[in-house]
């Protein structure tokens, strides 16, 4: 397991032993001071202390409140490609974390015409946003405000998106937050960081516009979630959504593979990203039994000697097929499918209750970026 997920495990457990105690003592001490600092910068915006500043240009935020593993990309992908569908100019300005780059400006990954940065550089997220919209602006850099009034300047967006912004609201004005529930784990223990996976208290879910509970058919109660979303935000409307699996491609040749190809095949997979259960679960649906998982970090940095570790087990456990996820495919090379196979598992989002809120927020969207 990554150190990731022995956390979280530790998280989700009773504490056992002296050494177990003490940590969570200290856990919980933190986590204290943490929720402190979060009130006291709530508080000063609200005071209008700090301000909040603008972009000439209509904004949506797609964010969270745990970290990592809600599956915010492939909605920002989906609401990219439905407004460029419509005529709209879209920029997306992204974190970009895992990337290596100057900290201090924003680094363009796509201008809309051709790929201008890759993964190393921007980290895995924007790069597979750039490669599944073309079309769009793709900006990397922490301070949304400096990307946003870079991007309106050379490409003149009619809408912005921003990928993982919710946190960033009382820095930077929005015209809606969506907020992304994950329906395996929608709160994790209730706890902010570090003694839980949220980012911000559960009182930051009132400031939501609308909430997408995404991952539905995997969650053990839509109707707990649901219940738990009502009690702290009434008025936002709640969007259930899955992800479709739509097939699985070669990662040499890039041809089309019928999922039936690894009935009763020992496969593996090989994935770093938030939350692996999930893809598990995916693959499981095209009954694709998995025999092995090499689960790493989010946003794992692949190099040459972690590949060659992993290759020479699968090879050892007798794994003829590897199965990653489109976020690790950018980072992966194509040579690694000269050892062992390696499949890439292509998904979509689907919203699946909620449609007609879901049609009213993009036609509300498309008009504020000016289009009817």
């Amino acid at each position: 397991m990554s150190f990731r997920q022995k956390y979280v495990a530790f998280l989700h457990r009773k504490p056992t032993g002296l050494r177990e105690e003490l940590i969570w003592m200290m856990l919980k001490g933190l986590a204290h001071v943490y929720q402190g600092l979060w009130w006291v910068r709530r508080l000063a915006y609200r005071l209008r202390i700090l301000s909040r500043r603008r972009l000439s240009c209509p904004v949506v935020s797609v964010g969270n409140i745990t970290t990592g593993g809600t599956g915010k990309t492939p909605i920002v992908i989906h609401l990219a490609a439905h407004f460029i569908s419509e005529g709209l100019r879209v920029a997306v300005l992204s974190r970009g974390y895992g990337g290596k780059r100057d900290q201090g400006k924003p680094l363009w990954v796509s201008d809309g015409q051709k790929l201008l940065a890759g993964p190393r550089e921007a980290g895995d997220e924007p790069v597979l946003i750039a490669r599944k919209v073309p079309k769009a602006a793709v900006v990397v850099c922490p301070n949304r405000i400096l990307a946003g009034q870079a991007v309106i300047r050379r490409f003149k967006p009619d809408l912005i998106i921003l990928d993982d912004g919710f946190q960033r609201r009382y820095t930077t004005h929005r015209d809606l937050d969506l907020v992304v529930i994950d329906g395996i784990q929608p709160f994790s223990t209730g706890r902010v960081l570090p003694a839980g996976l949220l980012r911000e208290p559960l009182d930051a879910l009132a400031d939501a516009g609308v909430f997408i509970l995404n991952k539905a058919d995997l969650a053990r109660s839509v109707e707990d979630i649901r219940t738990q979303l009502a009690r702290w935000n009434p008025r936002a409307p709640v969007i259930e959504s899955v992800y479709r699996v739509t097939g699985l491609r070669d990662l040499l040749t890039g041809r089309k593979v019928k999922p039936s190809l690894l009935d009763g095949v020992p496969v593996g997979i090989l994935a770093g990203i938030g939350n692996p259960l999930s893809f598990v679960r995916t693959l499981a649906q095209s009954n694709i039994v998995v025999r092995h998982a090499y689960t790493l970090d989010d946003h794992f940095a692949y190099n040459r000697e972690s590949l060659k570790g992993i290759v020479d087990d699968a090879k050892a456990r007798g794994l003829l097929y590897l199965v990653t996820t489109e976020k690790d495919e950018v980072k992966l090379p194509k040579s690694l499918a000269e050892e062992i196979p390696v499949l890439v598992q292509e998904i979509e989002w689907v919203v699946t209750e909620g449609m007609k809120h879901w049609e009213t927020i993009l036609k509300s969207l498309q008009l504020s970026g000016g289009k009817d």
